[in-house]
């Protein structure tokens, strides 16, 4: 079993925190975390295996790049993102992470279909 060191445990705390009082999160569209369609709990898998939470998600969907690309939309945080935010201080965390999602057909919420970490962003 993985320990969860006390610097993550802290990290969540505070994300979580800036989370609540933060108003642009209150903008993002609604989602649910879905999977594919031959492995429905593929992104609850990936979120754990990778260290993905929730708030980290919300952080993402308000403030990252968009872009749509294969009949998917895409939300990636980079340094440029976050720079000016409450969140600034915690670049070093959250640079790279990206959402993949899939728009319903009537377009009120998101399927998250899987998130992971885009390590080689430049700044």
């Amino acid at each position: 079993m993985k320990l969860i060191s006390g610097n993550t445990m802290k990290f969540s705390k505070n994300l979580h925190f800036l989370v609540e009082k933060d108003t642009k999160i209150l903008e993002i569209p609604q989602f649910i975390i879905t999977g594919k369609y031959h492995d429905e709990n593929h992104t609850q898998r990936r979120m754990q295996q990778r260290a993905i939470n929730l708030n980290m998600i919300r952080v993402a969907l308000a403030y990252g790049k968009y872009q749509f690309h294969s009949h998917a939309c895409t939300w990636t945080l980079l340094d440029k993102c976050l720079r000016n935010t409450m969140y600034e201080r915690m670049i070093d965390r959250l640079r790279g992470l990206r959402i993949i999602a899939l728009i319903n057909e009537e377009e009120d919420f998101l399927s998250i279909t899987t998130v992971y970490w885009d390590f080689k962003l430049a700044n």
